[in-house]
């Protein structure tokens, strides 16, 4: 007998995936390799943490977000008494851990929570951001020194009413759909040690990038996803089912004119056992009642459209309708009285 194969263990381990290069085969959903993968750009997915919203849900978070910065910039240009000037960076879905780990040390963290709804959102605003709005509100001119450091108590205690009012004006942007009311429970200078999440919880994070005086810096509101979904779904339901009340009907147009169309009429005019079907012959007579032609069925490619009289109009055979059936409106897109 032949000699048996001896297989290796053919297992691998997950990071071997996420490690391979670009030269590795690459296939399309039907199996079909793909020759030339130059024209491919290729990025890892995390199929354990899908993103949850699709490019048009965040494009129409993103239109309301613009308007949620607008007034937000002026409501803070009339607490500080100068203008401020506030911009949209992104509108982003990332991890916890992801996000967590972008805040820069030392920052002003500040731990947020929705009355009405489970988790904790954080707003990161720069730390040097910060110290420039307590020199504000202490009378100075919103100019500080450009070193970055984190606040005392009693300058938390101080930026705490313009981060009150950050929170404020984005629950606002929600009361079409939901009412919220924010209350801030903590502050922390790092993001190394916050627990607010799991690290691969699915945060919604909105950037801005703020200024006022010459001083400039990020601004940052992170919220889970978890904690936001009862307010995305009735937004985006809501959103939907207004694009489908404003949807345009179909139009005609005068090129359709022209385009033929079969047409035939047929009445239900009686009913005929196999027997007698099948000794039908020429010129045997068969009795209908007359008033089959005040209920003839006009049908347009195979659908009955129109019940109405059939009879002659001089040398033609005319046809009045009576009925419009619904298939006539599914089918031309027409109302017939």
């Amino acid at each position: 007998m032949p000699e048996e194969k001896s297989f290796a263990d053919e297992s691998f381990d997950i990071s071997e995936i996420s490690s391979s290069n670009n030269t590795e085969p690459l296939f399309l959903y039907d199996g079909t390799r793909i020759q030339d993968s130059s024209s491919f750009s290729i990025k890892p997915y995390d199929f354990t943490n899908p993103i949850v919203l699709s490019d048009s849900d965040l494009s129409k978070l993103n239109t309301k977000s613009q308007q949620f910065v607008y007034y937000l910039a002026g409501h803070l240009s009339m607490f500080l008494r100068t203008e401020f000037n506030l911009e949209l960076e992104s509108l982003s879905a990332d991890l916890y851990s992801n996000f967590t780990q972008s805040i820069k040390n030392p920052s002003c963290v500040t731990l947020f929570k929705l009355q009405e709804l489970n988790g904790v959102g954080l707003l990161d605003v720069n730390s040097h951001l910060s110290a420039t709005v307590v020199d504000r509100i202490l009378g100075g001119r919103g100019s500080t020194n450009p070193e970055e450091r984190g606040l005392t108590d009693i300058e938390k205690a101080l930026v705490e009413d313009f981060n009150q009012i950050i929170l404020e004006e984005w629950c606002k942007q929600w009361e079409s759909t939901m009412s919220l009311h924010p209350t801030i429970i903590g502050t922390e200078s790092t993001g190394k040690f916050l627990q607010t999440s799991p690290n691969d919880a699915m945060m919604l994070t909105m950037a801005m990038e703020a200024s006022f005086g010459d001083v400039s810096g990020p601004l940052r509101v992170s919220v889970p996803y978890y904690t936001m979904e009862p307010v995305l779904s009735r937004l985006l339901a809501s959103d939907s089912n207004e694009e489908k009340k404003i949807s345009r009907p179909p139009r005609w147009h005068d090129v359709y004119d022209s385009i033929p169309v079969r047409i035939s009429a047929e009445w239900d005019a009686f009913e005929l056992t196999l027997r007698d079907l099948s000794n039908l012959e020429v010129d045997d007579v068969i009795e209908m009642s007359p008033l089959l032609l005040e209920n003839t069925k006009l049908r347009i490619e195979g659908r009955t459209c129109f019940v109405g009289e059939i009879g002659l109009e001089g040398d033609q055979v005319a046809f009045q309708v009576n009925e419009s059936i619904a298939e006539a409106v599914k089918l031309i897109g027409k109302k017939h009285g």
